[in-house]
């Protein structure tokens, strides 16, 4: 998972691209939330047409909450996917680059 992101005043948006690591398909989208001290709350989503062929009809969201430090941001989500169902207790750990 790889965020790319403009930030004022707390609030945040980017685009954020994901690849699964079981089957290496790579979706794109967006994603946006707010930052509270070192507290991150945010929703994301791939809309159909941003996954890699055979799944490009799908889409997907997630939200939740991460933990901003000075070098990485640890990701907990949940959230659905339109092809495979439920989305649940997703981790991911971003480093800053």
């Amino acid at each position: 998972m790889a965020w790319t992101l403009s930030e004022s005043n707390g609030a945040f948006s980017g685009a954020f691209t994901i690849v699964d690591g079981t089957v290496g398909v790579k979706g794109a989208g967006t994603v946006s939330g707010t930052l509270s001290g070192s507290t991150v709350t945010f929703t994301a989503s791939v809309p159909a047409g941003g996954f890699d062929a055979p799944f490009a009809g799908c889409s997907a969201s997630i939200s939740g909450q991460a933990a901003l430090t000075e070098s990485t941001l640890t990701v907990t989500y949940t959230g659905s996917n339109s092809c495979s169902g439920a989305l649940t207790s997703g981790t991911a750990t971003l480093a800053k680059s």
